[in-house]
């Protein structure tokens, strides 16, 4: 995500030195519109490996095959992982709507 920091450098920039149009805006907001997008599918997917994760406990707890408990702990580090890279997105977002949300008030 180091593209996103960048970009997201340039934008406060722009914001501090007031040098954005309607045109920024309107970029701003189609750009906010990919990362909801982003945010709705990794949210889907992060549900999914949660699930797998779930799944996979109880069906060891019940069943005591090894092959369950392996894949449990694969679904576990993937769960922490894919947690984290969810919050970090979750952040970025936010991060986004602020940008715009403090153009939109110096621009009124």
């Amino acid at each position: 995500m180091k593209g996103m920091s960048e970009f997201i450098k340039e934008h406060e920039e722009r914001l501090k030195r007031s040098s954005f149009n309607e045109d920024f805006l309107a970029f701003h907001l189609h750009q906010v519109r990919f990362l909801q997008h982003e945010r709705l599918v990794h949210l889907i997917v992060l549900l999914f490996v949660m699930f797998s994760f779930l799944l996979f406990l109880v069906l060891f707890l019940f069943l005591h095959s090894i092959h369950f408990l392996a894949l449990f702990l694969v679904c576990l580090l993937l769960t922490i992982f894919y947690v984290f890279h969810y919050f970090k997105l979750e952040n970025t977002v936010i991060r986004w709507y602020f940008i715009f949300n403090d153009n939109a008030r110096v621009k009124h």
